[in-house]
């Protein structure tokens, strides 16, 4: 392809893409889901003190509850567009989509070192853009695609090199070691990429031990931050340990070997890849699976392709990342679950561009393979806008639950009925999870922190005429209203729901 060609397209494609994955933020999902609360809310904070929502000073780790920690790189991401935009659910949301569309770029300039023809760069660019699950996780304001970012920068970094200097691989080794921060599988996924990088270096003939080491030292000094605050929090790796059941824990079996594996092969099953997708509504959609149909075809053709020439140092490495990607999300025992693996997104992308290549080029099916090809590429958008209308439309039904209603819409209730001067006391039912980080987030999104001081969180069930002052207002389920309409309060506003079914009610007395 002509270089001008070749740019435009590059450039009305991200154009495209801009405008697809940034539209609509606020509508779907069509809430908050709570990892994105308080993730905005730490970001919020930071742009605002310096200071998480806990007090600590730039921390490298953010405590949510229990043995929750969420990872920095996101959270710093999002507090540098706050730093001059405002809290809303879009500002929460459009770091990622920022990140998606990087993703896209990098993974572009890696199949550009791949193939000799720049058409199948530009191929498998496109069917990473158009995979269900990298537009849905480039949409949620949560650390997943990061980890991505640092897989696709580092590969970037070593693939199609005639050199491999040692700056470059500690560069490489760096990025690496970066990718840590950015997401809690990421513990796992990063050190097997530096393995991965061992084995490449040792295909290309490398025996000196001048090339390891750099990789290693650069992935080396970039956690030196790493293990210095965790030496200094020792209880937060025990936390973990236990939250995804990998040290003793009372509150669930320990996930066993053979758990493990099947989870590992579970993430190569047709079924969850191409139909029924992930098992959570937050995660897909399941109108379509991970990948579109077309790839169903495409990707045992280039997977074909791609064991037979592995013994090219660019395609082992390809191989190598297939193949592991699903490790993190193995090793706690996770099959189904897409946000745990998805590097494998990329890599797919990049073998279903050599099915294309294998098909178009085969000289044995002639024209037909061909027609093949243009009628599998011509499918692709199709189902994808098939997917982009359901995303729209009826998945907002679909996922309330999993977003957990519409908790966000109720404070924003709570907040209208506050007065422009002074406020009036907040109750808050506390079976309403998470509901104190969306009071946080509310409260920032409005500017008005003033109703925190009289706010409380209490059981609804304890709430009598005479245990609340005149004026005051209630946020509860549903479910729990008639406890305080029989104490003498009075419904303002029922919440809205996508299908018109309220979850939860704002009362006054």
């Amino acid at each position: 392809m002509h270089r001008r060609a070749l740019t435009a397209a590059v450039f009305a494609l991200l154009g495209l893409l801009a405008w697809m994955y940034g539209a609509g933020l606020d509508r779907s999902p069509a809430y908050l889901v709570h990892d994105e609360v308080v993730y905005a809310i730490n970001a919020h904070a930071i742009a605002s003190t310096l200071h998480d929502i806990n007090g600590q000073f730039l921390p490298l780790s953010f405590h949510v509850t229990g043995g929750f920690f969420a990872t920095p790189v996101s959270i710093y991401v999002t507090a540098l567009f706050l730093k001059f935009l405002p809290l809303t659910e879009v500002t929460t949301r459009a770091p990622s989509v920022v990140i998606g569309l990087l993703n896209i770029a990098l993974l572009f300039g890696i199949a550009r070192r791949l193939f000799t023809d720049s058409r199948l760069a530009v191929l498998a660019a496109g069917v990473f853009a158009f995979t269900p699950a990298h537009f849905i996780h480039s949409r949620l304001g949560t650390d997943h695609e990061y980890a991505v970012t640092a897989v696709l920068a580092w590969v970037l970094c070593v693939i199609g090199h005639d050199v491999l200097s040692t700056r470059r691989l500690a560069v490489a080794g760096a990025i690496l070691g970066a990718g840590v921060y950015t997401y809690l599988g990421a513990l796992i996924t990063m050190p097997v990429c530096v393995a991965i990088t061992w084995a490449v270096l040792w295909r290309r003939g490398e025996r000196s031990v001048a090339p390891f080491a750099a990789v290693a030292g650069g992935f080396a000094i970039i956690l030196v931050p790493f293990v210095a605050w965790h030496l200094s929090h020792p209880s937060q790796y025990l936390d973990q340990m236990k939250m995804y059941s990998l040290g003793e824990t009372p509150s669930a079996e320990p996930v066993g070997l053979i758990d493990r594996v099947a989870a590992y092969w579970d993430y190569f099953n047709p079924s969850f890849l191409f139909f029924a997708g992930d098992t959570g509504l937050i995660n897909g959609t399941r109108y379509t699976g991970v990948f579109l149909l077309p790839l169903l075809i495409l990707l045992p053709v280039g997977l074909v392709r791609l064991f037979r020439t592995i013994q090219s140092p660019s395609t082992l490495l390809v191989a190598l990342c297939l193949l592991t990607a699903p490790l993190a999300a193995a090793v706690v025992g996770e099959p189904y679950r897409i946000n745990r693996a998805l590097v494998l997104l990329p890599f797919v992308a990049l073998v279903a561009a050599m099915g294309v290549e294998v098909l178009w080029a085969a000289r044995t099916a002639g024209s037909w393979s061909r027609v093949a090809v243009v009628l599998l590429l011509a499918l692709m958008p199709l189902q994808f806008a098939g997917f982009y209308r359901d995303y729209f439309g009826d998945y907002r039904l679909r996922s309330a639950k999993w977003l957990e209603y519409n908790i966000g819409g109720g404070m924003e209730e709570l907040i209208r009925q506050q007065p422009s001067s002074g406020t009036v006391p907040v109750y808050i039912a506390d079976n309403i999870q998470w509901a104190p980080y969306y009071w946080q987030f509310y409260q920032a999104k409005h500017e008005r922190p003033d109703v925190a001081s009289g706010t409380a969180f209490m059981d609804v069930h304890a709430i009598t005429a005479a245990t609340i002052p005149a004026g005051s207002v209630v946020l509860c389920r549903i479910a729990d209203e008639s406890a305080l309409l029989a104490a003498g309060l009075t419904r303002v506003a029922a919440i809205p729901e996508p299908d018109g079914v309220p979850w939860f009610a704002v009362l006054r007395k």
